[in-house]
């Protein structure tokens, strides 16, 4: 996947469309505050509790360190990826939602599924083979 800085996008000939997408606007998502003010109470210390087996016995973390573990492993591996940018971490039902966003040039889908699969392993080798499903979701693009 290629990270090298594309020419200035301004220039591109369909720039108008990111233009008119822009001034678009976006209904805030069904549940979005609820979901920002679980994950900030999270933060806060969760009361969920998960409990993983491994060698010689159970690990048990909270729903905050769960989500802490999986923001910073995240931050790293955006880094390693190049162009990616973990806005978000949350625990929903579904499992740990991230959101992102990628520079201009970067291949969207490619990033996102790096991010997906390398948060994946990295949290089963941290916690265990039963971690939560990992989906992420690509919610911006930026220029530098």
């Amino acid at each position: 996947m290629s990270t090298a800085p594309a020419e200035d996008p301004r220039q591109d000939p369909d720039w108008h469309l990111v233009r008119a997408a822009a001034r678009t606007t976006v209904p805030t998502p069904p549940g979005l505050v609820d979901r920002v003010l679980r994950s900030v109470r999270g933060l806060r210390g969760g009361s969920a509790e998960f409990e993983y087996d491994q060698e010689g016995g159970k690990l048990r973390v909270t729903e905050q360190v769960l989500v802490l573990l999986a923001r910073r492993i995240a931050a790293e591996l955006g880094e390693r990826i190049g162009g990616l940018h973990v806005a978000a971490v949350a625990l929903e039902r579904e499992g740990l939602e991230v959101l992102t966003t990628v520079r201009y040039g970067v291949p969207a889908d490619e990033a996102a599924e790096a991010l997906r699969a390398g948060l994946a392993r990295a949290l089963a080798a941290e916690l265990g083979e039963a971690v939560p499903t990992v989906n992420v979701h690509v919610v911006d693009v930026h220029l530098d």
